[in-house]
């Protein structure tokens, strides 16, 4: 009797031991690019980066998504029916988010 109760004493003490854990978390410090747009037409041109196409531009606007890319210099364009109606030479840093007005803003 004594035997048994000794062991569901041991038993019991080992469940009550919490063995480590561990917590990562991956830091993703890409450079973002969002973009200001004066009308509700400018959100349907193409984005082009480094002559890759990202789609309409209104899915990056400021404030709502950001584009995330390596970083480096890069060579932003906006077309309108093929045409280019925005360039922009931009060097994005680690971590450094930027924001490109397009067009004039009031």
């Amino acid at each position: 009797m004594r035997t048994l109760l000794a062991l569901l004493i041991c038993f019991t003490l080992t469940a009550c031991v919490q063995s480590p854990t561990r917590n990562t978390q991956v830091v993703d410090d890409r450079p973002g690019i969002a973009f200001e747009l004066p009308s509700v037409a400018s959100e349907y041109y193409e984005l082009r980066i480094d002559g890759v196409s990202y789609g309409y531009v209104g899915q990056y606007q400021a404030g709502e998504n950001l584009l995330r890319i390596v970083d480096g210099t890069h060579q932003v364009e906006l077309l309108s029916d093929g045409k280019v109606v925005y360039h922009q030479e931009v060097y994005l840093g680690a971590g450094v988010n930027r924001i490109l007005r397009v067009g004039t803003h009031d």
